[in-house]
């Protein structure tokens, strides 16, 4: 009994090796696509997430340039805007943390589909795979259009925050606020053409996602 079960694992194991190295190297390319897709996900969410960082930030700014204090002392108002420059800072790194493992796991993907097209005899399937291909990497290439610039963009906006914050730290009153007008016009455009970037990436994110996802599992 002990020996056929044995003469059994090894008629196993070298069915496993054989199956190995013939074949195609397909098995696991659902699961790298996979992959990519929820580091696409986590894109869009960080993107949601940098919005309304965004927003938070430059009101406290505002706030402070405006000197719109109402029964808040200014340097409360002056905490909540440094606690709010911390708090873009933190999801700039967040966004940066996502995108780039999102454009590492879409390399292989797109590198082994385009590969692959070639092998497909079927001309009728050839040509729908390749146009696939082509919708795909349009959809991708319009988050990495967007995603890309946007992580420096993104920092670039904290520093402009820390500028302001250095330069009223010590010098909190009606004449340096008013000397600030102009530079807060400046991180108002900054901080809108960030929004726009961040809520297109956010937009050809989900498009992806919706149109590529694997099928759901019963039940999920």
């Amino acid at each position: 009994m002990h020996r056929s079960f044995a003469s059994r694992s090894l008629l196993s194991s070298l069915l496993l090796l054989t199956a190995c190295a013939s074949g195609s190297g397909r098995e696991d390319s659902p699961e790298q696509v996979d992959a990519m897709v929820t580091w696409i996900e986590r894109v869009h969410v960080e993107a949601e997430r940098g919005r309304q960082a965004i927003s938070d930030s430059f009101e406290r700014l505002n706030v402070l340039a405006a000197g719109r204090f109402g029964k808040e002392p200014a340097a409360v108002a002056y905490a909540k805007f440094v606690q709010s420059i911390d708090g873009a800072e933190q999801q700039a790194k967040r966004f940066r943390e996502v995108v780039g493992p999102m454009l590492n796991s879409a390399a292989p993907v797109f590198a082994q589909w385009q590969k692959d097209l070639t092998t497909i005899t079927s001309e009728r399937l050839r040509q729908r795979s390749e146009m696939r291909y082509a919708v795909a990497k349009e959809r991708y290439d319009a988050i990495t259009a967007t995603a890309v610039p946007a992580q420096d963009q993104f920092d670039g906006y904290v520093k402009a925050l820390r500028d302001h914050a250095a330069f009223l730290g010590h010098d909190l009153n009606a004449g340096s606020l008013d000397d600030i007008q102009d530079e807060v016009k400046l991180v108002a455009k900054t901080a809108r053409e960030l929004d726009r970037s961040m809520e297109t990436c956010q937009a050809a994110a989900r498009a992806y996602v919706e149109q590529s996802a694997l099928p759901a599992a019963p039940g999920r």
